[in-house]
């Protein structure tokens, strides 16, 4: 009669401290992504508001055939300031009054020019978070009255076309810098995203 031997399956102390070794070193690159992600992905956010809100304010004017006034600003809930992209279209005689669309950048997102990034490539300016052209000078916040018209262009209150640049992410994280270019004969609304070397489109 042969004795079969008592076989033990399992694995041994060594192969169980490596398995959970490289575990650990995956967590620790994803606790790592996530950390840089959450920002990144605030930032993606605020560059969609100001670009879906231009691009809405640009679409009313055309259909509405009506010019549509935009601004920037900033106000406070508590002590935290929440900035916003404002638009409305600018009433004519006889025409009923319009209600202000006013959306407000996610918290802890500004219209914010990080330091060591460079203009984008359309080459507007970036002495201010949105700076904006009118008569050959740059202003920043733009000027007092910046209009779509009905044509789509981006022009100021006499009809000269606005170019400009509104920069937003979050401060001191330069990684996170978006930028919106506005075409002013065109009223064309352009995202780009700061890749830590180039601005990609």
């Amino acid at each position: 009669m042969r004795r079969t031997r008592n076989q033990q399956n399992g694995f041994t102390l060594i192969e169980s401290v490596v398995v959970i070794g490289m575990m650990m070193i995956i967590m620790g690159f994803a606790i790592f992504k996530s950390t840089n992600m959450m920002p990144n992905y605030k930032a993606d956010t605020a560059q969609d508001v100001v670009v879906s809100s231009l691009r809405q304010a640009r679409q009313l004017a055309i259909t509405e055939r009506r010019d549509v006034q935009v601004w920037f600003d900033q106000s406070f809930t508590g002590a935290a300031p929440v900035q916003h992209i404002n638009y409305q279209v600018v009433v004519i005689s006889g025409d009923q009054p319009q209600a202000v669309v006013s959306v407000g950048l996610p918290t802890t997102t500004q219209f914010v020019v990080e330091g060591g990034v460079p203009d984008t490539p359309m080459l507007f300016g970036n002495s201010a978070p949105v700076y904006i052209g009118s008569n050959g000078a740059m202003v920043s916040g733009g000027p007092a009255i910046m209009k779509f018209r009905s044509t789509g262009a981006f022009t100021d209150s006499v009809y000269n076309p606005l170019n400009g640049t509104i920069f937003v992410g979050v401060p001191n994280q330069a990684y996170t810098a978006r930028a919106i270019t506005i075409i002013g004969g065109t009223g064309r609304v352009r995202p780009y995203t700061w890749s830590g070397t180039a601005w990609n489109e």
